[in-house]
Parts: C-alpha cells; structure tokens; sequence
C-alpha cells in the first residue's frame, strides 16, 4: 500500500512542471497536454512566446480563465474551462486590435459542457465588414444551424442538431445558393453516401462514411470541398491507387499527385505536379506540369527519380538519381535546355559531395560543387 502510494505521488509531482511555453506543450491522443522534453503530464502555467500567461493545466487538462491567440488565423479567443469542458463564455474576436463586441467573429456559451443560447459566428464581406455568417438558437440540446455567404446571403449550409449533436440530413450550397452537397449524420458523424454536385448536377462524385470515418469509394472533384480526389478508403485511411488535386484560381482543379497507398502511406511509382495559374483549363480541370516522378517506400522516397520544372518538356532543366531515406544519395545527371550544360555528380544525405562535372559551351569543369558554381555562373539559375 505505501509503495503505490508512493508511486502516485511521484507522478503527480512528476506531472506539476510549474510554468512552460506554449510551444513545448504536446497534446496527445488521449487529450492531455504533456511536456514534450520530459514526455510527463503537465500541470501549471502555460506562456506565449513572449512570456505572457496564456492559461492553466491542471493534470493535463485546461481549467480556469484561457486567452488563446491564433496569428495565422488572425483570431484571439477568450475561454473558460472546468478538467478541461469549457464553461460559460467563449468569445472569438479579430488579431490583431480591440477585444469589442463588433470585432466578434463567434460568440458560444456552455453549460455543464453543452451549449446553450444563441451560437453566433460572423466573418467578413468583400468591404471588410463583419456580417452574421452561422446561427442556432439550441433548445434542450435541439435547434437548426443556418449558414449564410457574407456577400450574397444565400443560405450555404443548414441541417439539425439533436442532443447537441448534428443529426439528419444537412445541405449546403455554393454563395448563388446552388447545391453543392448532401449527406446524413447519426449522433454527430457522418454515415452512408455522401453526394457532392457539379454545378448542381449529380456526376457521380460522392465520399461513402462508416460512423464518421471515410470508408469505400471517394470521388470527389468539386472545388468547395477540402478534401479533392479520386481513390478509397478504408476505416478513415487512404488506401490503394489515388490520385489528388488542388485548387488554383477561378475555382478550377489542377491535379497534385498520383500514386498507390498503402495502409495510408506512400507506396511504389507516384508522380508530382506543379500548380501554375495559366495553365490551360479543361472543364474544371486545369492541366499541370509534372515535376518529379519516383518511388516511396512507407512514404519515404528511395531508388530512382527524376525531378525539375517540367519533365515531361525537353527544353526544360531536369535532373535524375537516387534517393535514399528521403534525401538525395549516390550519382545524379541533370540536363538543361538544348544540352547546355550538363551536370553530373553525387549527393551523400542530402548535400552535394565529392567532384562534379560541368559541360558548358563546349568547355569541361570539375570541382566541388559549390566551386563550379562560382566558374559557371550559368549553374545559380537552377536547383539541384
């Protein structure tokens, strides 16, 4: 008995670190908040990076008064929370400025750890104004989200919350108020087909849930979706042949990356593309440049690539070799436009090494690499 009591002892002191930055705190899995240099549960103050209280931990867990800001989103956050479920009122304003009421971007308030109230969140229109964006109005657990674009109002996402949970089918449309998707909830996550239109039409692309989790086929190219491919899952995890898009201007997709997964990592032959604005469109498909193709291996590249800006474009600066671990090692060959110059040489971990060879202008040079660079100046407009 006296040693288990020692034991837990040890790991509460273990676990009261007293006051750390926010940037040496790790969330895990199991939603407490560790120390990353020592791996134990923190307990204490949390500081901003420059020395100002940000909020408490105890046992790993958020409690008391929190002001949490986000520089790359641009929001400061004022919370509260009780072992970690938030508490009475949380406000989402603008960063940087004034914490005021018309600089709101989510006003929610929480009860026992269920919302109650009004949930209001704003976001701002073409002119800068903040303008009411999503509202719900919970009765007992129960109301109805309704979202609106900030420029035109058209209504672009509702559906239901039952038992603070979103249940039922839930839509949303693009800011002329055409459909863009549908699909049902059951206790919060997503289930069955999920149907995603193309200008309104159904053409098949749909995303399939198992309790929330992505499971089946995927097909989806719809340019308002976060998620863009062609390819399965199975239990949330990518899985076989994908291939994977982004978004450039005007809403149309240019395609990314394609290749085979395997238990959601990358596998075998996969090919790169390169996201250039004035490419040329095809439906909503823009065309884009491939510029590396090569293998991986549990999602580390290793064995033979081939990289540059355009390597399906022969007057382009491309090169070949070998990967290993993820970073150039052994021999590699680049070739530029009309074969002027050539390079060849060998990298170790990642850096260049050994001699190298120039052939530029009909003329020969070897040294390292750094030095060819200084004798071909030509050698600085291209990446290796």
């Amino acid at each position: 008995m006296k040693k288990t009591f020692i034991i837990f002892m040890t790991a509460i002191i273990m676990s009261c670190s007293g006051e750390i930055y926010k940037d040496q705190i790790i969330v895990k899995e199991d939603g407490l908040a560790y120390n990353k240099e020592s791996n134990s549960i923190f307990s204490g103050d949390v500081l901003d990076k420059y020395g100002e209280l940000v909020g408490v931990y105890k046992r790993g867990l958020k409690d008391g008064d929190w002001f949490e800001v986000n520089s790359k989103k641009g929001t400061q956050k004022k919370a509260r929370y009780i072992k970690g479920a938030p508490e009475g009122e949380q406000i989402t304003y603008l960063f940087p400025g004034a914490r005021e009421k018309n600089k709101r971007l989510e006003y929610i308030k929480y009860e026992d750890g269920n919302v109650v109230g009004t949930w209001t969140t704003w976001s701002k229109d073409n002119e800068g104004r903040l303008i009411t964006r999503g509202e719900i109005t919970f009765e007992n657990g129960s109301g109805r989200w309704k979202e609106r674009d900030p420029n035109t109002r058209a209504l672009i996402k509702a559906g239901n919350y039952e038992n603070w949970q979103k249940s039922g089918l839930w839509k949303s449309w693009d800011p002329e108020g055409v459909i863009v998707s549908e699909g049902d909830y059951v206790g919060g996550k997503k289930i069955e087909k999920w149907t995603w239109y193309e200008k309104g039409k159904d053409t098949g692309w749909e995303e399939n849930y198992t309790k929330g989790l992505l499971d089946s086929n995927f097909y989806n190219l719809s340019p308002h979706s976060p998620n863009r491919g062609k390819g399965s899952y199975r239990d949330g995890i990518k899985t076989g042949d994908w291939k994977e898009y982004f978004i450039i201007n005007e809403g149309s997709l240019a395609l990314k990356q394609a290749g085979s997964y395997q238990f959601g990592k990358k596998e075998g032959v996969w090919v790169h593309y390169k996201k250039e604005d004035n490419s040329i469109i095809e439906s909503n498909i823009t065309k884009s440049r491939k510029v590396s193709s090569g293998s991986y291996s549990q999602d580390i590249k290793t064995g033979e690539w081939t990289e540059g800006p355009d390597i399906d474009f022969g007057s382009r600066f491309y090169g070949k070799g070998l990967y290993k671990d993820n970073k150039k090692n052994g021999e590699w060959s680049y070739v530029a436009p009309q074969e002027n110059p050539t390079i060849s040489g060998s990298f170790s971990e990642g850096n260049p090494s050994g001699i190298w060879t120039v052939r530029y202008n009909k003329k020969t040079y070897q040294g390292s690499l750094e030095e060819l660079r200084k004798k071909v100046t030509k050698l600085n407009e291209y990446k290796f």
